[in-house]
Order: structure tokens, then sequence, then C-alpha cells
């Protein structure tokens, strides 16, 4: 196993998470939601306001965490950064318009950081699958998010196995079949990571596409870890493409689960 953490310092995780597909995932979706506002909107107050529900009775309110920031689509920053006194922002890169945008906000502070635990720049670093897959088993969640008073993870989970596994099966050749056990082991070290009794996490849980020529709709279950009990749950779906631009000739909706705990 050739792969050092040390070695990263030679590269920037911005231009790693270039290199593996975030940045342009990210403008993926801000196209995506100039096609689909109007469709999206449900899907985007439903997550605010759960989020908002989630921190109504905290009580203590010095520092929030919010995983998987991106374009602060789905996340009521203003109103969070009313109600406490830093709101810290997490992702893997911010957007430009994003960090300009919150430059104006003096107690919201952007952290870059690989929500994988490190998985993207091991990727990116490995010399082989199983190179890849030793180094995935030393792995684990790089920041103690135990420190904040609150903790989100929005609309992530799900999100943060895809791209990896993608650049692992373009790289390597790998077949789906091998890369379950990435996806699991990626996500179930996600939902370790945030600590109980003040986590909030909100996920899609599954992918429905209906075809437009047959009628029939097609399921995809895109959780493949074991997530946290919780009384306070809600669901929704999200109309996410309807048109055709994620599967050609289907509209495309994901299943929301959004918990506390």
């Amino acid at each position: 196993m050739k792969f050092l953490k040390s070695i990263f310092g030679a590269k920037s995780l911005g231009s790693i998470a270039r290199k593996v597909g975030y940045v342009k995932d990210q403008m993926g979706i801000q196209n995506r939601y100039v096609r689909e506002q109007q469709q999206w909107q449900s899907h985007l107050e439903n997550t605010k306001q759960y989020i908002l529900d989630f921190v109504e009775n905290m009580p203590k309110r010095n520092s929030i965490a919010v995983l998987g920031s991106g374009w602060l689509l789905d996340v009521p920053i203003e109103k969070l950064a009313e109600q406490f006194e830093t709101v810290y922002l997490y992702d893997i890169v911010h957007p430009e318009q994003i960090v300009v945008r919150m430059s104006h906000f003096p107690n919201v502070r952007l952290q870059t950081c690989d929500l994988t635990g490190g998985a993207v720049l091991l990727a990116e670093r490995a010399e082989s699958f199983q190179d890849f897959l030793d180094g995935l088993q030393t792995l684990k969640v790089e920041v103690d998010f135990s420190q904040y008073d609150a903790v989100v993870s929005v609309n992530l989970l799900n999100q943060l196995d895809i791209l990896l596994c993608d650049f692992l099966s373009e790289k390597f050749s790998v077949k789906e079949s091998d890369l379950k056990q990435v996806r699991k082991f990626v996500q179930q070290l996600h939902v370790n990571g945030l600590p109980a009794g003040k986590s909030c996490l909100i996920t899609d849980v599954q992918e429905q596409n209906l075809s437009l020529q047959k009628g029939n709709t097609e399921y995809k279950s895109l959780i493949y870890c074991e997530l946290p009990q919780s009384d306070s749950c809600r669901e929704w779906v999200w109309k996410f493409d309807t048109n055709q631009m994620y599967h050609k000739g289907m509209h495309t909706f994901l299943k929301v689960h959004a918990m506390q705990f």
C-alpha cells in the first residue's frame, strides 16, 4: 500500500475535487435548478422548514455545522445566521458565488473538507482498486462534529458515494457489484460521524424513474448503510428532473427522508 495521507500536501483539495468531478457536478446542479426551479420549490421549502424545526428547540445556539452546503439552495442560511452565534458551512469545494455572498455574513465560516473521510483523496492517489480498498479501511471522519451545538447533513449522504464510485469505475474499470462495499463504507462512515442528540439528516433514499413511453416506474435504492433510529421523521418526493435530462425518456423523482436524532 503506497498511499500516505502526508502526500496530499502536494495538491490542494480543490484541484483534486475538480479532477474527480465535484466542480462540474456543482455546476450541473445549478443548471438543473434553473431548468427545474418550479418543480424543485416544494423540496427546497420542505428541507429548509425541517432544518428550522430541528433547531427551534436547541438549548444552546453557539454554533451549527451544515454539511454539504453547496449552493445553499436548501439551507435557510439567513435565519440560521440570525439564530446562531456562528454558522460553519462544510463542503469539498464552495462555489465562487457562495464565497462572495457569504462574505457579507460576519458569523458564517466556510470550511473546505472531504466529507467522505478522505476517500476522494485516496481514490485520486491509489494505484489500483485494491490499493484503494486497503486504504479505505483506515479512514475516519476528519472533523469532530460533536464540538458543535447542532449538525445538519443536508441532501448529502447518498451523494457522497456517487461521484467517488463513478471516478473509481472509470479509473480502474470496476464493476458495480464491487463498488457496493465502497458505497456502504462511505455512507456508514458519514452517519457514524453525526453526533447523537444534536443531528439532523436529510437524504434521498430512493430514485423513481417514470417511463414516458411505457408508463411504468422503476425504483432504485440509494442508501447502502444503516440509518439512525429517529422518533421525528418526515418524507416527501422531490421532482428532480422533468425534462428527461437525467434519464432520457423518463421523469426522475427522488424520495427524501428527513430525521433528527
